[in-house]
C-alpha cells in the first residue's frame, strides 16, 4: 500500500503546484522522486480490479492540472476542430488566413509552430475531433488519454497473467508517474496507439485477431505498424477491414497532395531534442545522420521481427530502436520502449523512464512567443548515461545465461505458457 500512497500523495502535489512552466524544479524534483521510490517499494499485492482502480484515481487526479509541461494536446484539438469544420490540416496550418473566422481563436493562439501543418495520422485527427466537439477545453482529451492509458494497465495486467506471471509489472506503470502525467496530464495521445499494440499482442496470444488492433494503432501512431509483419496471416481479411477504415480517415485530406507529408517531412528534417545516441551519430556521419540513423532503426526492426515469435520482444527492439536513435526524445517517447519492456523483463528501460522527467528543464528558459527554448547540457548526461550502462550491462548478464528462459524475456510463443515466475518485482 505505501507505493499506492506515495502516487497519490504526489499526483496531488504535482497538480498543487499550478503551472508547472513556472515551477520547473519543483516539477522535476517530484517527478524523479516519485518515480524513483515507486521503483524500489514493493508492489501492491492487490489484483486486477484493485490495479485498474487505483490507476484511474491516480489519472483522475491529473486531470486538474493544467496542461504545462507540453502544449500538443491544443494542436491535438485545434486539428481535429479544423477537421470536423471541413478544412483540411494537412493543407492549411494554424497560421494559415484560410482558417479565419472558423471560431476557437483562443484554442488557435494556444498551438506551438502555427507555421507548420498536422503530422499526425488521420484516424487520430478524427478522434480529437470528435472530442473537439464536446469542448475544445483541454481536460476533455487529458480524460480521455487518462482513460486509455487506464487501459494500457488493464492490458499489461492481461498479458501477465494470461503469461502466469505476476502483476507487478503493471503495479509499477499504474503507479509510476510517466505514462500517467504524460497522458490525463498533458494528454499525449501514445496511450491510445498503445493500447492498441497492447490488445493486438494480446488478441494474439489468445489465439483471436490481433491485426486489426495493430492497423488501426498504425493510423494513430505509425509503430504499431511493426507487429502486422508477423500476425497478418492469421486472418487477413480484418486487418484488410481496419485498412479501409483507416484509408476513410485519409480521403477526405488527399486534395493537400504533396502537402500531406509537409509537417512530417519538417520534423524529421529539422526537430532535435533530447537525443540519446543521435548526437554520437551526427559528430560522426554530420549531415548523413538522420538517413543513417532511419536505415539502423530499419535493420534493428526487421531483424526482430524476423527472429522473434513474441510481439512483445518485437515492440522492445522496435520502440527501443526509436527511443534511441530519434534526434528528438521528449519524455513521452520512452513510453514506446519502456512499455513493452514491462512485458519482457528489460528493466533498464524503466531507470530511463524515471530519469527522464530531467529534461523538462528546458521549460524554465520556454518563449511562449516563439515556442522555442534553449536545451541544457546536463539533462542527457544525468538521464542517458546511467541508462545506456544499465542497458549494457543487463544485455551483458543476458548474454551469459542463453536460452528461452533466460531473465530479460521470455520467447513467448502464440501458444499458450505455463510458468510460475518469482516475485522480483521492486527495484524496477
Amino acid at each position: 500500500m505505501s507505493s499506492i500512497v506515495l502516487a497519490l500523495i504526489s499526483a496531488v502535489a504535482l497538480v498543487s503546484i499550478g503551472d508547472l512552466r513556472a515551477h520547473v524544479p519543483s516539477a522535476i524534483a517530484i517527478l524523479v522522486l516519485w518515480g524513483g521510490l515507486v521503483c524500489v517499494l514493493p508492489r501492491p499485492k492487490m489484483g486486477l480490479r484493485h490495479l485498474v482502480a487505483f490507476a484511474l484515481l491516480v489519472r483522475l487526479i491529473l486531470v486538474l492540472s493544467p496542461a504545462s509541461l507540453s502544449d500538443d494536446v491544443f494542436r491535438y484539438l485545434w486539428e481535429g476542430h479544423v477537421a470536423w469544420s471541413g478544412f483540411n490540416p494537412y493543407l492549411h496550418p494554424p497560421a494559415s488566413s484560410a482558417l479565419d473566422g472558423i471560431g476557437n481563436e483562443a484554442l488557435r493562439a494556444s498551438v506551438a509552430h502555427p507555421q507548420i501543418s498536422a503530422i499526425y495520422p488521420p484516424l487520430a485527427i478524427w478522434l480529437f475531433g470528435m472530442l473537439a466537439q464536446i469542448t475544445t477545453e483541454a481536460w476533455i482529451a487529458k480524460m480521455a488519454m487518462g482513460l486509455a492509458d487506464v487501459g494500457v494497465v488493464w492490458t499489461i495486467g492481461l498479458i501477465l497473467q494470461s503469461r502466469h506471471r505476476h502483476l507487478g509489472p503493471a503495479w509499477l506503470y499504474a503507479l509510476h508517474p510517466l505514462g500517467a502525467v504524460e497522458s490525463a496530464g498533458s494528454g499525449h495521445m501514445e496511450s491510445l496507439a498503445l493500447l492498441c499494440l497492447l490488445q493486438a499482442i494480446y488478441a494474439w496470444e489468445q489465439r483471436r485477431e490481433g491485426s486489426v488492433w495493430a492497423t488501426l494503432g498504425m493510423w494513430i501512431k505509425l509503430l504499431p505498424m511493426v507487429l502486422l509483419p508477423r500476425i497478418w496471416r492469421g486472418r487477413p481479411v480484418f486487418m484488410l477491414v481496419a485498412m479501409l477504415v483507416g484509408f476513410g480517415t485519409l480521403w477526405p485530406f488527399l486534395d493537400a497532395g504533396p502537402a500531406l507529408w509537409s509537417g512530417m517531412h519538417t520534423y524529421v528534417q529539422h526537430w532535435s531534442f533530447n537525443g540519446l545516441l543521435f548526437g554520437l551519430i551526427e559528430s560522426i556521419a554530420g549531415i548523413y545522420a538522420r538517413p543513417i540513423a532511419v536505415a539502423i532503426g530499419a535493420v534493428m526492426v526487421l531483424r526482430a521481427v524476423r527472429l522473434y515469435p513474441d510481439l512483445a520482444r518485437i515492440a522492445l527492439w522496435s520502440g527501443g530502436a526509436f527511443v534511441l536513435l530519434s534526434p528528438t526524445v521528449h519524455p513521452w517517447y520512452v513510453l514506446w520502449a519502456w512499455v513493452p519492456a514491462l512485458l519482457c523483463g528489460v528493466r533498464a528501460w524503466t531507470l530511463l523512464a524515471t530519469l527522464v522527467p530531467l529534461s523538462y528543464a528546458a521549460l524554465a528558459s520556454y518563449d511562449m512567443g516563439t515556442s522555442t527554448w534553449e536545451e541544457p547540457w546536463w539533462p542527457p548526461l544525468f538521464s542517458t548515461l546511467p541508462f545506456l550502462m544499465a542497458l549494457i550491462w543487463e544485455f551483458v548478464q543476458h548474454a551469459t545465461q542463453p536460452g528461452p528462459w533466460a531473465p530479460g524475456g521470455v520467447e513467448y510463443q502464440r501458444q499458450s505458457v505455463s510458468r510460475t515466475e518469482p516475485d522480483t518485482s521492486t527495484l524496477f
